[in-house]
């Protein structure tokens, strides 16, 4: 079980930040934006200042519990059907990279004036999505 969630936590993070799916729509009452989250809407441009981003805690946290179901039940199946072990060595330095990065997340964050909100408080209409590798809009 610990070897398990030694990799799907990773993959989690990993896939959270690389791969999610964009949708360009329109907010009721505002303007047209770019979206990004998977299931739900996590993140936008933000309407203060240009330049920053809006983040919905709450929408995050469920996308992040459904990366994480989701590489559960791979790492599930797979591990049925082979044996594999991931090292303490690799595992360490994903740790290190990943708060490498996180600050540096932090830091950015702080310097665009980003903002956080528990929950989204407009609403939206949507008309084209499709995926988006590290937010990069493909069809």
């Amino acid at each position: 079980m610990i070897n398990m969630f030694r990799l799907t936590l990773p993959l989690t993070l990993i896939s959270f930040i690389i791969i999610t799916k964009w949708s360009y729509g329109v907010v009721i009452d505002g303007t047209d934006e770019y979206f990004y989250g998977f299931p739900l809407i996590y993140k936008c441009v933000g309407f203060h200042t240009s330049g920053s981003t809006q983040y919905f805690l709450s929408e995050m946290i469920i996308n992040l519990l459904t990366y994480f179901a989701l590489w559960s039940l791979i790492i599930w199946i797979a591990k049925r059907f082979w044996k594999f072990n991931i090292s303490k060595l690799v595992t360490k330095i994903f740790w290190i990279g990943f708060g490498l990065s996180f600050l540096g997340f932090i830091y950015l964050s702080y310097d665009l004036d980003d903002r956080y909100f528990l929950k989204r408080d407009f609403r939206v209409k949507i008309f084209e999505s499709g995926i988006a590798f590290f937010e990069t809009q493909l069809n």
